[in-house]
């Protein structure tokens, strides 16, 4: 798999300020737009794992972040209550989650705008291509 095949996901902050430097994205099923800021705060390269969850509310995707981006999204979790967190997969935005308070444990609970199976599908790429990053970066 080379890197134009890769399926990347990336975690995108809302954007409450008007100067220019964010872009409003829309969800495909909802229609909800967001405003977020141009910057991902969390990458690829980020986390090592990523897993389709069963919760109380239904399934979703759930990406465990490595140790430095665990500490560093903590911090943003702690300064962006309240804020949304988009989930953005190859350009395309996919799913939302609400900072409801700080994050400590490094993994990011996501609800996509995506059937079961293609969210199975989804995963699935995500692994992929997240293995062949890692392994990349071991290099």
């Amino acid at each position: 798999m080379d890197g134009a095949n890769f399926t990347r996901a990336r975690f995108f902050l809302e954007s409450v300020s008007s100067d220019g430097y964010s872009a409003a994205v829309t969800l495909p099923l909802s229609r909800v737009q967001i405003p977020v800021e141009s910057e991902a705060i969390v990458s690829e390269y980020d986390y090592h794992s990523i897993e389709v969850v069963d919760v109380d509310l239904g399934r979703c995707l759930a990406f465990t972040l490595k140790p430095p981006a665990a500490r560093e999204f903590y911090q943003i979790s702690v300064a962006n209550q309240g804020k949304r967190l988009v989930l953005v997969v190859n350009g395309a935005p996919l799913g939302v989650r609400k900072i409801d308070g700080p994050i400590a444990n490094g993994k990011i609970f996501v609800f996509l705008e995506v059937s079961d199976k293609n969210l199975e599908e989804l995963a699935k790429k995500l692994k992929e291509s997240n293995f062949d990053i890692q392994k990349k970066l071991k290099r």
